[in-house]
């Protein structure tokens, strides 16, 4: 793909058109939408691709024309296999037909012959799970027996390359399970994916790359967990970015973050604690949003000495400890620890309001120093990040980031010889057995 864009013509009204196409002086009623601007990229066979962005970002736009349902105004692409899509709820089924029927109608459009149809129909039948109902016309199916029907069919033909999108959030639990490991073994044959979800969790354990669409252009493009951490970040800077403000307030103070360091200056060892806070502060933040009502002013890692670490042993105690300095009074104050994989997988997560801990009320410009201590139970050999949040919470519903700081943290973990660990973390199990018979 190489320097696609897409516009739009966009009228007021349908009339405009006919207007527009018999003016005699050309005159113009519409004005042009610029769905995609200057896309460019290329796709290597085997990639599994993961495409994010806000609705409206030219996400679906991509796919259609990857699949050839729309052209491109300029630019040029090169698609080369046979493709299979999934761009829409139902599309390509006839509601009239039985499942059975429009099984062998989509793969026929795909280019196979009944015998081969024949050949995959039971493994596509197997794998939609819809009992009886393979016998009854679409238009009796829920979204999800769709869905399902739709998904065994595109998975089971061979394609050389597989568009998903979203349509996989229709499914249950156990169906996306199964879809996963579909995708994971067409992958392994060498089929190419492209994958839409606003579920960004998944892309960092399913695609090896990611694009990031913003208003129609590429913001982002490459390993799939720096793709997914520069949207967050722009998501939540969006929503939790505070109001730019000169340094004097209408009260004549100064902002919570303008204060930042200034405040540091009153904790003991002045110069230390400063210049610790300020290399925290640079390091962090491209990853921290928040109203700034609080702020932590440094997190550190202690081993079960008290020592500043980042490598811990097998089942050794771990204490997260954050310096936090409140610009505002609050009665809620609640900390929040995430845990997460080089993958982004997400492991471990607490919070202190979870657990029944309460804080004091807790006054402006006061500073409290927090830890929050986990036994580790990791799986050794791997990187590991720490993700904290501030925030006044009476509720999940009703809450108020105050500081939230992604990779406020890495650590390490070593093998234990007498403990091999196989899977992500270890954890105690209690056993017992009664002899019936």
């Amino acid at each position: 793909m190489d320097h696609v864009s897409k516009i739009y013509r966009l009228y007021k009204r349908p009339v405009d058109r006919v207007f527009e196409a018999f003016h005699p002086f050309r005159r113009q009623y519409h004005h042009p939408f610029t769905a995609l601007d200057n896309i460019s990229f290329d796709v290597q066979q085997g990639d599994f691709i993961g495409i994010i962005g806000r609705n409206g970002s030219g996400k679906s736009t991509l796919l259609q024309l990857i699949c050839g349902i729309i052209k491109p105004t300029s630019g040029n692409l090169v698609v080369n296999g046979r493709i299979a899509a999934l761009l829409e709820l139902g599309a390509g089924f006839n509601p009239e037909f039985t499942g059975r029927e429009n099984v062998y109608l989509n793969a026929s459009i795909l280019g196979f012959t009944k015998q081969e149809i024949d050949e995959r129909f039971d493994d596509i039948e197997a794998f939609a799970d819809i009992g009886e109902f393979i016998e009854q016309p679409i238009k009796l199916y829920s979204s999800g027996m769709v869905v399902r029907l739709a998904f065994a069919v595109q998975a089971h033909v061979e394609p050389d390359i597989l568009i998903v999108d979203e349509a996989l959030s229709v499914g249950d639990a156990y169906f996306q399970a199964k879809c996963t490991k579909r995708m994971a073994q067409l992958i392994e044959n060498g089929v190419t994916i492209l994958y839409v979800t606003h579920d960004v969790t998944s892309i960092p354990q399913l695609c090896n790359r990611a694009i990031y669409l913003q208003n129609g252009r590429i913001q982002n493009i490459g390993e799939s967990i720096g793709v997914v951490d520069a949207y967050l970040r722009d998501v939540r800077n969006e929503q939790y970015a505070v109001e730019e403000e000169s340094a004097e307030t209408a009260t004549g103070e100064q902002s919570g973050a303008d204060v930042l360091l200034d405040k540091g200056k009153e904790l003991p060892q002045k110069a230390l604690v400063t210049s610790i806070q300020e290399n925290f502060a640079k390091r962090v933040a491209p990853y921290r949003y928040g109203t700034g009502d609080a702020r932590v002013l440094n997190l550190e890692l202690l081993n079960e000495a008290g020592e500043v670490s980042d490598h811990f042993s097998f089942r050794e105690k771990v204490t997260i400890r954050a310096t936090i300095e409140v610009y505002k009074t609050l009665d809620a104050l609640n900390c929040c620890v995430l845990i997460r994989n080089k993958f982004g997988v997400e492991i471990m997560h607490c919070t202190t309001r979870e657990y029944g801990y309460q804080f004091p009320t807790v006054h402006k410009d006061n500073t409290i120093v927090v830890d929050i201590s986990f036994e580790n139970i990791l799986q050794p050999l791997e990187a590991y990040t720490v993700h904290y949040t501030v925030n006044n919470s009476y509720t999940i519903e009703n809450q108020q980031i105050l500081d939230l700081i992604e990779l406020a943290a890495v650590f390490t973990v070593s093998p234990d010889p007498e403990h091999p660990i196989y899977y992500l973390v270890w954890h105690p199990f209690e056993f017992g057995h009664e002899l019936v018979k």
